[in-house]
Parts: structure tokens; C-alpha cells; sequence
């Protein structure tokens, strides 16, 4: 008897979190980690942890769940805390893999935010602060005096116990550095520049001056999916404007043109479309780098 009262101590005591719906054990107990004292400000929580799974999420984000459902979502950490007069909120998302991860964290962030040194990447301002790293998403919302501080010091501490990754996807890492925009990349699951084709897609933004083109690398899942796309490819400037083939340009290379994207090269190289739209002086070149670097 003393044996089971003991046991079911313990149980009741590893139950730290409140769950709308069904969700993995092991997330659970991963989670509880993160969020283990002690905390930065010596933070206390207001209210017990929220666990949201795909079926619940709707209930957090009503507007926004089918996005995140669409990069593989699969539990939300959401607890709010309190240290002195400030308040904050930590949201950690767990996705299926880390490029879902960065697909979804790259579509709610812009260029033009403040970057900082967290994770794989990350931004700050004014009660806010973001980043990805591994399969992760964790967003940070706080107020009150020195909330922007504690949201820096909350972010280093969820940063080392998530461990992992802390770089982009390694494709990105692969693709030229030479004129890339910064904090342009993205990983899009849908409709890649108006395109539903061209999807999974990694998109980056290349400057030359003030002409921006945008580098889109397509991946099929074998090479046989890729000339297809870029069949599909070739259709869309036939019937929209101009295509011309263009071996020059490697594999399966083609030049189109049509009046609302412009000009574009593409050509592929195994399960890889790559296309470059609106290309620069320096197009033709960035294609055939970008192409030999990919796997």
C-alpha cells in the first residue's frame, strides 16, 4: 500500500500541463524541459503550461492554424509568465522537421526587422522576439518595465535547452552568397511565386543595383519529377508570352518572358527546377553556380 501511494504521488506530480486534445507523451515531457525553473527574472508562471496539438491550434489561432498546419505542425507550448512588472508570453511551436520550421517562421518575418545573433535566425523589436532553431518556432511577446531584456534572456535559456540546429536549412547554406539579399530566404509550401507547380520551393532574393531578382530552386522528388515541372514551366511562357529553349544555360535550360514576371531562365539538375526570374546582369551565371551547387 505505501508502495502504491508513493506512485501515485509522483504521477501527480509529472503532470505539469494542461492539454486541449491528444499529444505525443514524448513532446510533453521535452516540453516540460524548456520551461523548467529556474527562469531569467526569477519568472513565475501565471497559469499552468497549454499544450495544443493539430486539432486544437484553432483554438489559440483561429485565423492562422491552417498555415501552420500546412508546415507540418504538430504541438504548441503556450504559458504566460510574470517577473516584477513585466509580463510575457512564450509561445514554442514544435514542427515536423527544420525546414517546416523555417518555411513557417520565414513567411511572418520581413527583411526589415532588426536581426540578432539566436538560433538559426532571429529578430527583435518593441515587445517582440522571434527565431527559429532546429525543429522549433518560438515566438516571445512581453510588456511592462525591462520586458525587451527579459525576452533576450528568455530566448538564450529556451535557445540552449532546445539545442540542435542553429543554421538555415542546409540547402539554403549550399546556394551562392555573392549579391544574396540577407534575411531574404524562404521555404514555401505553396504557390512559390504564383506557381502551385513549382511547390516545395526555396526562394532567395539577389540585388544588383536596385534590380532584385528571385532565385527559386524547386524540389521534385526525383529527377523525372523535375523535367516535369519544367514542362510545366515551359507551357506557362507559351501560353503567357515567349520560351525559348536554351541549352547554354545546362540542363533542361529554357529563357521565357511574358509581360507581368518579366524574363526568366530556369533549366534543372536532377530532382532540382531552378528558375531565376527577373534575372540581372550577372542572371545567366548565378543560375549555373546556383545549379552546381545543389546535391
Amino acid at each position: 500500500m505505501r508502495m502504491k501511494l508513493i506512485f501515485l504521488t509522483a504521477a501527480f506530480f509529472c503532470v505539469p500541463l494542461l492539454v486541449p486534445g491528444q499529444t505525443k507523451a514524448t513532446s510533453h515531457g521535452q516540453f516540460a524541459t524548456f520551461l523548467r525553473a529556474p527562469l531569467p527574472g526569477n519568472a513565475v508562471a501565471r497559469a499552468a503550461a497549454k499544450v495544443y496539438n493539430p486539432d486544437s491550434l484553432y483554438e489559440y489561432i483561429d485565423g492562422g492554424a491552417d498555415l501552420y498546419l500546412l508546415y507540418d505542425f504538430r504541438n504548441l507550448l503556450h504559458q504566460d509568465f510574470k517577473s516584477g512588472t513585466a509580463e510575457m508570453t512564450v509561445d514554442i511551436y514544435e514542427i515536423g522537421n527544420e525546414e517546416d520550421a523555417f518555411g513557417i517562421y520565414a513567411s511572418e518575418r520581413s527583411a526589415g526587422y532588426k536581426f540578432i545573433p539566436m538560433g538559426a535566425e532571429a529578430y527583435q523589436d518593441k515587445g517582440i522576439l522571434n527565431f527559429v532553431q532546429s525543429h522549433f518556432y518560438v515566438k516571445l511577446s512581453g510588456s511592462g518595465d525591462k520586458g525587451d531584456a527579459l525576452l533576450s534572456q528568455f530566448a538564450r535559456v529556451l535557445s540552449d535547452r532546445i539545442g540542435g540546429a542553429k543554421s538555415l536549412p542546409s540547402l539554403l547554406t549550399k546556394l551562392p552568397r555573392e549579391h544574396r539579399v540577407l534575411h531574404s530566404e524562404q521555404y514555401m509550401k505553396k504557390d512559390p511565386l504564383g506557381h502551385a507547380f513549382l511547390a516545395p520551393a526555396y526562394v532567395v532574393t539577389y540585388a544588383q543595383g536596385k534590380q532584385e531578382s528571385k532565385l527559386v530552386v524547386s524540389v521534385a522528388s526525383d529527377a523525372q519529377g523535375a523535367k516535369a515541372r519544367a514542362d510545366q514551366l515551359a507551357r506557362h511562357f507559351k501560353q503567357s508570352g515567349e520560351y525559348v529553349p536554351a541549352p547554354e544555360l545546362g540542363e533542361g535550360g529554357m529563357r521565357g518572358k511574358n509581360s507581368f514576371e518579366g524574363r526568366a531562365f530556369a533549366r534543372t539538375r536532377g530532382r532540382y527546377l531552378i528558375v531565376l526570374f527577373n534575372p540581372a546582369e550577372y542572371g545567366a551565371e548565378l543560375l549555373k553556380t546556383a545549379a552546381l551547387s545543389l546535391p
